[in-house]
């Protein structure tokens, strides 16, 4: 069975977030847990995280922390920016969207890229069309934009490829 380390890997996190949300020691929850876990895990062919195992080489383990902990990093600032934007008698916008190159091999990498864009406020991944991004922007950036939004798509994408390579 070609995909049982993603199903496997699947049915730890799913059981991680169960045990995370239940809060609970009771047998009965948690071999529900392990149950609904290893269903969902097979049903969706372990498509949710695909093959943790491979983060347990020591250089795409780091490369993962390195990349959370920078995703962490530009969300905070980017909840600031919105922050002080929300708070200014005139909310300062100027929108638009911006198309960049997104070289990734991996289409499981792409869509974190596009997800970890989403996620950080001002911003929202319109489409990826090959090999690029469109990313719309609440207030396009000061300067080049066409090299703001590469240096950012950048950013998180240089970090993914050490992981998914």
């Amino acid at each position: 069975m070609k995909r049982a380390p993603a199903v496997v890997s699947t049915s730890v996190i799913l059981m991680g977030i169960w045990l995370s949300l239940t809060l609970s020691t009771d047998i009965q929850e948690i071999v529900l847990g392990v149950v609904v876990s290893v269903i969902a895990a097979i049903a969706t062919n372990g498509a949710l995280t695909g093959n943790l195992f491979r983060l347990l080489k020591p250089r795409k383990f780091i490369a993962a922390i390195s990349y959370i902990f920078y995703f962490l990093g530009q969300m905070i600032k980017a909840n600031i920016d919105v922050l002080f934007r929300v708070f200014r008698p005139v909310i300062p916008l100027n929108p638009g969207i911006v198309k960049v190159n997104l070289n990734l091999k991996s289409e499981r990498a792409k869509v974190i890229v596009a997800n970890s864009i989403t996620l950080t406020p001002g911003t929202i991944t319109i489409d990826i069309a090959g090999d690029h991004i469109f990313v719309h922007w609440i207030f396009l950036p000061d300067g080049d934009v066409h090299a703001e939004t590469q240096s950012m798509v950048d950013g998180f994408a240089g970090r993914l490829e050490k992981i998914f390579e």
